[in-house]
């Protein structure tokens, strides 16, 4: 398994559980009418994803020279963040409080987000040859 995939998989092992662990904390306050600890709690969560996504992806800088501004690890959290939230919802594990409404805009203005990056992700793409900067190649 090349280091690329691995740094993304142990990414994406260690968000799944983070995520479920977010999901329960979330339902479990809201449900005893902890509203104060949501923010809390999530906050706590988007800053621990952030420090593991630099993590990992400085790793994938370090020993592959790539240029994708992190944007493998940005479509892994969408994509396991939001798979998470809307099978909570099939399992009915939500709270009395929680609305599928609130997961489906976040999925929109999240989407947004990514494709902004994706954006990003396209241009830095275009300066870049088979993995090295265009100026650094007649340094």
């Amino acid at each position: 398994m090349k280091t690329i995939t691995k740094n993304l998989v142990l990414f994406s092992l260690v968000l799944i559980i983070l995520t479920i662990l977010l999901r329960y904390a979330l339902s479990f306050s809201l449900q005893n009418q902890h509203f104060n600890s949501v923010w809390l709690i999530a906050v706590l969560y988007g800053l621990i994803v952030f420090v593991f996504g630099w993590i990992f992806g400085k790793r994938d800088n370090e020993s592959l020279p790539l240029y994708d501004i992190g944007f493998r690890f940005h479509v892994a959290t969408y994509f396991i963040c939001n798979v998470i939230a809307e099978l909570w919802y099939l399992l009915e594990l939500q709270s009395d409080y929680e609305k599928i409404k609130v997961v489906h805009l976040t999925v929109l203005f999240w989407g947004i987000g990514l494709f902004i990056h994706f954006i990003f992700y396209l241009n830095t793409r275009k300066n870049v040859i088979k993995g090295l900067k265009k100026s650094e190649i007649f340094e």
